[in-house]
Formats: structure tokens, C-alpha cells, sequence
């Protein structure tokens, strides 16, 4: 090889343009042909010297690979054009093939988990992570560290669900770290991603922070008892503790506050099978139902507004014993939202939610309406009559009728 005449011929900033092209399509076609278009004067120049070609005009280069690399070899300057620029910029290095060979190496990592993860009901998770690529970039690219991590997630989903653990107790035990499931850390991101959209269903998109998420898993972040739900008659079989506790405020009629801590910690024996079970969105309708009602209204739960980690783990475990649950909220763009949320969520029923619903009420005024407007899942018809309409419907000004639907029917057992 002559370096020097190489380095006249092909080399120098110039041509690096040429260069790259050169040995993208060596790396692509293994050869043939390449067209260059709006070559400079230099690459036209270089390229008719290499080749012996008379001077040409105009703004495009036809250049036969295997043509040039036999030139190079019989002058003496290279063995061949793939010699001659990796001499001048480095080995050619495939990255297309490259990225490809990486992404399979991940996707074999992946696929070692899936018996596993079938096992544990987080197939889909394993496929989300997949296609979003957030294993690979929480273990910055690292297969080893990649594969640490999967396992440490399906150590702490094994022990799921946990009945009031805390988050630093799950962590401990099952990390060695009691902050290995902190906000921030990588294992509590994987963990997370499986409980709020695939873990049992996950979690409602109405308001998927870091308390619900957890709390879908049984598991408590801290003492919990900020996050609770307000209920009235929501009925639980007799028992001591919590249960005896809330069957007095069953009996008297009376609104309770349940904290997170104690859905998670001491679950109630709700005595809800087959029973309807109302919700709603603002407290003043519950506080209305227990002050004009009393021992005849039916089982309600008030949201208050966003449904946080409380509200969202007593619906699931009213699912669960079998309660049919209702829901009503404001006819706004945020509660069509909060109603979509629920709905999707869990088997829940609109309560006066429908199109005639808002048509019935037309005579009450209300605040324009604010934001992006939403589609109900329920009722495609809803959305055009909330646009012409043009105002809210706050359920406080359907106070009088949501009450009629509540009042149980004489001779209920109390």
C-alpha cells in the first residue's frame, strides 16, 4: 500500500463526503454501483483521476465500486477500496447490522423471562418493555445489568400482592435495600410500569400516581392515612375491629372516612354481593344523602373529584365481592374524563350519565364549559349535546333526583 499517494488521491477532508458514501454502500450492496449527486468540483476531480476518465460536466457522479477497487489494487495503492478506507477513516463498521445484532441480544434477554413473567400474570408487561425499550435505557445498555434488573421486578411482583406492607418493607425483603423501590430507581420503575398497566388489570388512567399504583398491590408508601375515601351505609358483616367499627357508622346512618391504611391493612368484610353500590364525584351530594335519608339511602361513596389511591382501592374490592357499582359525576370535560377513567377500569354502570340525562336539565344554567372536549365511552351521542349546550352540569344542581335513585325502597332491612 502507498500511503502517501492514497492519502493525494482519496484522502483529506474534502473527500470525506465521498468516503462515507463509498463505505456505506460496501457495507450495504457489497459493491455496484453508486451515484453521487451535487458532487463538489474536488470529489468529480478525485474520483476521474482514480478511475482515468476524461473531465465531465454536470452536478452527478456514477462511480462502479468494483471498477475503483481494481484500479486501486493494479496501482499499487491499495489492495482493494475497502483497504483503502478503513486506512484512511477506520474499520467499516456495519451500524445497521450493528443495531440489529443488539436488539436481538435484548429481545433473547427478554425472551428468558417469559415463562416467568406468564407465570406471574405480567406477559404483557414483558412485551411492553419490549417495545418501549425502558429496560434497556434504565440499565444504560447494559445486558447484564438489564437482566439484574427483570429479575429484581419479578422478585418483588412474586411477593405481590402484599396486605399493608410498606414499600421500604417490600424493598428490604425483597432487595435487601429498603430504598431499592423508591421513586427514582430503576426496579421501581419496572415494577410500577407492571402494576399500573398490566398487574391484575392495572390501574384507572383517572389519576395513576405513585400511592395508587402501589396501593393496587397492596402495598402501603409510608403510614398512608392522607389518602382516604368517604363512604355512607356501605355495609360490612359483623366481626370486631375495624369492621364493628364501620358497622356502627353503617347502623347510625352516619359518613365515614376509611384510610388507605386501613383498606390495605385490615380490609373490611364489605357485605356487598349483588348489591348496588353508588359513587359519586362531589361530597355535598353525600352529605345531602346521609342528612335527608338517613338509614334509607343506598350504599354511596363520594370520589371527591380525582379518585386517589383510597377511593380507587375500595371500588376494587367492592368489584371483588361481587357489589354492582354506579357512577355519576359533573357533566364537565374533567368528569367525562374521571367517568371514562372508572368505566374502563372496573364494571361500573353510568348513573344518569346519558344524553337525555343533560337534555332533561337544559332549564338549569351552569359555567361555561373549560378545556378539551372528551368523548363518554359510554354514550357517543353526549359530547355533541355537551358542545351545543355549551355550560357544565354540576351534579349539586342535581341534587333532588340522584337523591330519589338513592332512597331505598320501603321495608328495606336497615
Amino acid at each position: 500500500m502507498d500511503l502517501l499517494r492514497l492519502q493525494r488521491l482519496l484522502g483529506g477532508p474534502e473527500l470525506a463526503r465521498l468516503r462515507q458514501r463509498l463505505a456505506r454502500k460496501l457495507l450495504r450492496d457489497g459493491g455496484g454501483r453508486l451515484i453521487l449527486s451535487r458532487v463538489s468540483d474536488s470529489e468529480r476531480a478525485a474520483i476521474e483521476r482514480l478511475v482515468g476518465r476524461a473531465p465531465r460536466q454536470g452536478r452527478s457522479l456514477s462511480i462502479e465500486l468494483e471498477a475503483l477497487s481494481q484500479t486501486l489494487a493494479r496501482a499499487g495503492v491499495a489492495q482493494d477500496l475497502r483497504s483503502a478506507l478503513e486506512v484512511l477513516d477506520g474499520p467499516l463498521v456495519d451500524a445497521r447490522a450493528e443495531r440489529e445484532e443488539t436488539r436481538q441480544r435484548w429481545h433473547e434477554l427478554l425472551d428468558a423471562y417469559r415463562c416467568e413473567s406468564e407465570r406471574l400474570g405480567v406477559s404483557a408487561w414483558l412485551e411492553d418493555l419490549r417495545g418501549a425499550g425502558q429496560l434497556k435505557r434504565l440499565a444504560g445498555a447494559s445486558e447484564g445489568q438489564g437482566r439484574l434488573l427483570l429479575e429484581q421486578s419479578l422478585a418483588v411482583l412474586e411477593r405481590l400482592p402484599a396486605q399493608g406492607m410498606t414499600l421500604s418493607t417490600l424493598a428490604a425483603d425483597c432487595l435487601g435495600d429498603a430504598h431499592a423501590l423508591d421513586a427514582g430507581r430503576p426496579v421501581a420503575a419496572l415494577v410500577r410500569r407492571a402494576l399500573a398497566r398490566h398487574w391484575q388489570g392495572g390501574v384507572a388512567r383517572v389519576n395513576p400516581d405513585e400511592r395508587s399504583v402501589w396501593a393496587h398491590a397492596g402495598v402501603l408508601m409510608g403510614g398512608e392515612v392522607t389518602s382516604a375515601v368517604l363512604t355512607l351505609r356501605l355495609p360490612v358483616r359483623h366481626g370486631s375491629g375495624l369492621d364493628e367499627a364501620l358497622s356502627q357508622f353503617f347502623h347510625h346512618a352516619e359518613p365515614s372516612w376509611v384510610t388507605l391504611r386501613q383498606l390495605l391493612r385490615h380490609p373490611p368484610a364489605w357485605d356487598c354481593a349483588g348489591q348496588d353500590v353508588f359513587v359519586c364525584e362531589n361530597p355535598a351530594v353525600l352529605a345531602e344523602a346521609a342528612e335527608r335519608l338517613r338509614i334509607d339511602c343506598a350504599p354511596l361513596i363520594a370520589t371527591w373529584g380525582q379518585p386517589g389511591a383510597a377511593v380507587l382501592t375500595l371500588l376494587e374490592q367492592l368489584e371483588a365481592v361481587g357489589a354492582v357499582l354506579h357512577y355519576h359525576g359533573d357533566f364537565d370535560w374533567a368528569g367525562i374524563g374521571i367517568a371514562n377513567a372508572l368505566l374502563e377500569r372496573f364494571a361500573m354502570r353510568p348513573w344518569r350519565m346519558e344524553r337525555a340525562d343533560l337534555k332533561a336539565s337544559a332549564h338549569l344554567a351552569g359555567k361555561p364549559l373549560e378545556g378539551k372536549p372528551v368523548d363518554a365511552r359510554w354514550d357517543p351521542h353526549l359530547r355533541p349535546a355537551m358542545e351545543q349546550r355549551g355550560r357544565a352540569l354540576h351534579e349539586e344542581q342535581l341534587i333532588d333526583a340522584l337523591l330519589a335513585d338513592l332512597r331505598l325502597p320501603p321495608g328495606h332491612q336497615g
